[in-house]
């Protein structure tokens, strides 16, 4: 099935059933119904254009650019603070194929910040941020994906301790209008871009970043905050909204248990994204950008509001972390704490509800014309 975007969509496949449902109603012939049952929904399902998709099924690393930040400085290309791996079996910590993935694949975008042990001492902290490389999306489209955050639970509690463990409170990000060729992290945005603790160990787990607030939107009424972006009014995991999307009580792979019991045991807590896959939807509807998980709206950013224009028309997918202080023990840290992303598709907008009601209309157009050819009864 098509995929599905932002809440319009609700009235979408209202409507298209509505309309399926009245030809059903004045066309006697249950087999022709059904015929324009059929085109009414294959045309809704073949109304988004794909425009770009990665699947990370083969090897792409060549088709991606990598930016990098570390210390005071940002380069292209991966280092030993921060990492990248376009061809990651994610089998290989105990996570299940991604629910669109196809044939059981686990194959994805695996991504790390500040994992070398030694932090850097100064300046804002470190991230990654990878974008396909020359790629260009303008008016209305929607970028789509699969989610999935890792993180080093406590040494009390494991993954059930809300403080999470050593260096744990890193960012899951991503965004688009980038120019891909720059690291966007904690505190630098090119573009627009979204973010979330793992473990609900911030008081600020749900983020939005933008050129005109490379810091983040807090949730205020005044200057950069005026947007109010966040559906919550909060941007806490504890507040009950979150429970929706983020249930909790999810339990790290088995592999993890038993390859690492001091930290990967116990449950999430409710509110938090983590060891879960999760849909992730960011649409651009004219200077709207809205990011929605697992079917609930968590934040709308508009463009009109931005000082500052945007540098591109590119995606961007990262890890960032909150702090400079590395996470420990660096071997374990290493192992259980990263983002993985995969069935990567930026669509093209969805086809307003009249046009599908027009082809509706058309096909039920077409019914004498069947009833003259359709041979009588014998």
């Amino acid at each position: 099935m098509a995929d599905v975007v932002h809440v319009r969509i609700i009235y979408f496949f209202r409507e298209t059933f509505m309309v399926a449902s009245s030809i059903l109603r004045v066309i006697p012939h249950s087999g022709w119904a059904a015929v324009v049952a059929f085109t009414v929904m294959s045309t809704m399902a073949h109304g988004q254009a794909v425009l770009f998709s990665d699947t990370f099924d083969t090897d792409s690393t060549a088709n991606w650019t990598v930016n990098s930040f570390v210390g005071g400085t940002t380069a292209s290309g991966g280092s030993a603070v921060n990492s990248s791996d376009f061809f990651f079996d994610y089998s290989t910590a105990g996570i299940p194929a991604a629910p669109n993935s196809t044939g059981g694949s686990t194959r994805g975008l695996k991504l790390q910040a500040n994992i070398s042990g030694t932090g850097p001492t100064a300046g804002l902290p470190p991230g990654i941020s990878v974008s396909p490389t020359g790629q260009s999306f303008t008016g209305d489209y929607s970028l789509r994906f699969d989610w999935w955050t890792n993180f080093i639970g406590g040494t009390t509690g494991g993954i059930g301790n809300s403080a999470g463990g050593s260096g744990s409170t890193q960012l899951s990000t991503f965004g688009i209008l980038s120019s891909g060729t720059v690291a966007n992290y904690v505190g630098s945005a090119d573009g627009v871009f979204y973010g979330a603790t793992p473990d609900g160990g911030s008081a600020s787990d749900y983020r939005a970043y933008s050129v005109t607030a490379q810091s983040g939107y807090a949730t205020g009424t005044t200057g950069v905050n005026g947007q109010n972006v966040y559906a919550a009014g909060s941007q806490n995991n504890t507040n009950a909204y979150y429970a929706t999307p983020f249930p909790g009580g999810k339990t790290a792979p088995l592999i993890q248990q038993s390859g690492f019991p001091l930290t990967q045991t116990g449950t999430t807590v409710v509110g938090t994204p983590s060891f879960q896959w999760n849909d992730v939807l960011i649409e651009k509807n004219g200077p709207a950008i809205t990011w929605t998980v697992n079917g609930t709206l968590l934040a709308t950013t508009n463009t009109t509001s931005f000082a500052t224009a945007t540098k591109g028309n590119n995606i961007l997918f990262g890890q960032a972390d909150t702090s400079n202080g590395a996470g420990t023990p660096a071997a374990t840290f290493q192992a259980v704490d990263f983002t993985v992303i995969d069935n990567v598709r930026v669509l093209s907008a969805v086809p307003e509800p009249s046009s599908i009601a027009l082809v509706a209309a058309v096909a039920a157009g077409m019914m004498p014309l069947v009833r003259r050819w359709r041979r009588p009864a014998a």
